[in-house]
């Protein structure tokens, strides 16, 4: 009977251990997402949507990057297939160009 209450109290105190513990991960994920929106800009003390146009901006210079990145690794993996002799490098070298000549044309990335 003992040892039945030991393990029944034991078992509460995990439980209450695991809650304590899920409390803290959401309090700590709740101060995270408010920080985000007040760094954003979409609280009440730093005005209307001030921090959008620094986001749209930074990610817009994120996306240049990963464009830039994209071109020149497709033109060093297709020089390495036409310097191998790889049967289809045509083919990939026209649809590389194609996909980054899509991406260069976008009006909103490339301003």
């Amino acid at each position: 009977m003992t040892t039945r209450r030991h393990r029944l109290s034991a078992d509460l105190l995990l439980n209450f251990a695991v809650v304590l513990g899920v409390l803290a991960v959401l309090t700590v994920c709740a101060g995270n997402a408010a920080h985000a929106l007040q760094a954003a800009g979409l609280v009440s003390n730093t005005g209307a949507i001030a921090g959008i146009d620094t986001f749209v901006a930074s990610l817009t210079d994120n996306v240049k990057w990963l464009v830039a990145t994209f071109i020149v690794l497709s033109i060093a993996i297709v020089g390495l297939l036409f310097a191998m002799g790889h049967t289809r490098a045509h083919d990939i070298a026209i649809k590389a160009g194609i996909g980054a000549a899509i991406i260069v044309g976008l009006g909103g990335i490339s301003k």
